[in-house]
């Protein structure tokens, strides 16, 4: 495995999802927001603003809410989805990853096709993978 400190040598998408996708570079933007009190949607989509991409129909909004238990608490997640049109099926493909999610079934075959989902290239998501479970099988 790679060092934990040892920057990724791409651009990550972490708060830069609106740019990314008004540039055509990402297809999915996904957002959770654990509901807790004083802690707001906007602060979950780190203050970008795809509303008005929303309500111009450049892109599209979906929202799931998942119950689950966090830190041996029961807890509720909302998600917020947005796509570029034509690739709304993503959301759902990403909700089955959450299920699986949700009910312990994570593995690097999962987590590279959630990567594949939010648009990163397969160059990127092989070194990702690489760092993160190191010398095992990341193949798919």
């Amino acid at each position: 495995m790679l060092p934990e400190d040892e920057k990724y040598p791409y651009l990550m998408h972490t708060n830069r999802e609106l740019e990314l996708m008004l540039e055509g570079k990402k297809p999915l933007a996904v957002f959770t927001h654990e509901k807790v009190a004083g802690w707001e949607k906007s602060d979950a989509l780190a203050s970008q603003d795809f509303d008005p991409y929303v309500l111009d129909g450049t892109f599209s909004e979906h929202k799931r809410t998942y119950a689950c238990s966090l830190r041996g608490m029961p807890s509720t997640i909302d998600y917020w989805f947005y796509t570029k049109a034509g690739e709304e099926w993503r959301v759902e493909a990403y909700c089955q990853l959450l299920d699986l999610l949700y009910r312990g079934g994570w593995c690097s075959h999962l987590e590279w096709l959630q990567g594949t989902l939010l648009g990163y290239t397969e160059e990127e998501n092989r070194y990702h993978l690489s760092r993160k479970y190191g010398d095992k099988k990341c193949e798919h």
